[in-house]
């Protein structure tokens, strides 16, 4: 930094004694890029002392008339109701006038909103990208419930935003805090506000049985009021930079594993915001008291659909198909589905269960639906053999491929590897294919053959009982001990 004292001798010697900027810098020693610095600066603010009319100029009083007369007018049109009067200049220009003369807004004041122990909780959403399950590449989602007077938190992650989801997280979060508070405010989405006129809100109306359950009474905060629920809404954001930022994550189970001792380790063990003396943990405890308590029995949540398969034996539900008997193929069905299972119910009767898949394109099969199946189509029993065998061996579609390639028949090779299968086990089949492809040899003979020689490696097996039920006879006979001490040498 130079000197006042500095800057004046500085512009004497330029303007006055004409000395060039080098011959300054050599005589005060200085660089020379300061003192073009200061001159340059002088010369600015000279030219800047007489104003230069502006293109603009004779139309703005014209833009103020518009302006109050239309207040959210934008550039283009302004542009040309300009034109029309005689201007010439560019939309940038016309742009910059309506940001100098547009009234600038009233700035909003808001008072401090208050909350009283166990009043209030504020719940919403969140996206947080995606996450890779099997095939499949499904959004992640992040439900956020934060009661208001202690800052306590809970999160978990769901794999969509649905609102059996909804309804499951607002269980989970009950049984973590250990009661309900008795207003739970919402944003305006839609799982919960159906239809909004003003004032006059219409929430879903499983949404309010839900609510009658647990006894809270559902709020919504006015449109484009953020500031309402401001308390989750930074909750949210202090996931996102002091958990999910820069963690890795291989499952759901991963991530909401990770984020349950997150909450418990940090974000509910830091101080209190009404007195820094106290944790948030602390003062949860307190609040727990004055929670409602939770009902003897959850409330049911589960989706429920009516499906119809094709003419395949398979229900086609987020994704993924699920088997059926053959019998009630096109039939209309009842899917009941939570985040373990996925029934399908016949009537009163559950004719299908299976272990929910949140992969993509898989089938998820059982065998005995296929049963009577292979009795009335010969051919069924082969395809139903390669699907049970691509589905349990990665290895199978790759073998299946070099059969064809190789002029193998692949109508008797899928049951007979389905008969190794069951045979010789799992283990022993994957590495016999997997010799197989490194081999090069898509022969059904050259499977069986090492899935002997694996299976001849192992421990030998104990020694087979003797049936001598159909031969009396021979269960009297007595073998005499022989003294083996004469073979010693």
């Amino acid at each position: 930094m130079i000197t006042s004292e500095t800057r004046a001798e500085i512009n004497r010697l330029y303007h006055a004694e004409h000395f060039t900027c080098q011959a300054i810098a050599e005589h005060l020693r200085l660089h020379h890029l300061t003192v073009r610095n200061v001159v340059r600066r002088e010369l600015i603010v000279a030219s800047s002392a007489a104003p230069v009319p502006k293109l603009l100029d004779p139309f703005v009083p014209f833009i103020k008339a518009r302006l109050e007369q239309y207040p959210k007018i934008r550039g283009p049109r302004l542009m040309q109701m300009l034109i029309d009067r005689g201007y010439k200049g560019s939309l940038n220009t016309v742009r910059r006038g309506l940001l100098e003369h547009r009234p600038k807004g009233i700035r909003r004041a808001f008072l401090p909103l208050t909350s009283f122990i166990g009043d209030e909780a504020q719940v919403d959403w969140a996206h947080f990208g995606t996450i890779k399950i099997g095939h499949a590449e499904r959004r992640l989602s992040c439900f956020a419930m934060v009661l208001s007077y202690s800052r306590a938190m809970y999160a978990v992650f769901c794999l969509d935003q649905s609102l059996e989801s909804f309804l499951r997280s607002h269980i989970l979060a009950f049984r973590h805090f250990g009661g309900v508070a008795r207003r739970l405010r919402y944003d305006n989405l839609k799982a919960a506000v159906i239809d909004r006129h003003g004032s006059a809100v219409r929430f879903n109306k499983t949404l309010l049985e839900f609510a009658g359950h647990y006894r809270y009474e559902p709020s919504a905060c006015n449109p484009y009021s953020g500031h309402e629920k401001g308390k989750v809404e930074r909750s949210i954001r202090y996931i996102r930079d002091n958990f999910f930022l820069g963690r890795r994550f291989t499952s759901l189970d991963d991530v909401n594993g990770q984020i349950s001792t997150w909450l418990e380790a940090t974000a509910n063990n830091r101080p209190w915001v009404e007195d820094k003396t106290k944790l948030i943990s602390q003062v949860w405890l307190t609040e727990r008291q004055r929670l409602l308590p939770l009902p003897e029995n959850d409330f049911s949540v589960s989706e429920q659909k009516v499906v119809r398969s094709a003419k395949t034996p398979y229900i086609r539900y987020d994704l993924n198909d699920y088997s059926i008997p053959f019998e009630l193929v096109q039939k209309p069905l009842t899917l009941v589905s939570d985040e373990e299972r996925v029934k399908l119910i016949d009537g009163a009767q559950v004719i299908a269960e299976h272990v929910r898949s949140y992969s993509k394109g898989e089938r998820v099969t059982n065998r005995k639906h296929f049963e009577g199946l292979y009795e009335r189509r010969g051919g069924a029993h082969t395809v139903a053999s390669r699907q049970f065998l691509t589905q349990s061996l990665k290895e199978a579609d790759d073998f299946f491929i070099l059969m064809i390639d190789q002029g193998e028949i692949l109508s008797t090779a899928a049951t007979k590897l389905t008969e190794l299968y069951h045979q010789y086990g799992e283990l022993i089949l994957s590495n016999a294919l997997r010799q197989a492809l490194e081999n090069k040899m898509g022969r059904y003979a050259y499977v069986a053959r090492i899935c002997h020689q694996i299976d001849k490696s192992k421990s030998e097996r104990p020694p087979l009982p003797i049936d001598l039920s159909s031969h009396p006879e021979l269960q009297s006979i007595d073998v005499k001990q022989h003294n083996l001490n004469i073979y010693d040498p």
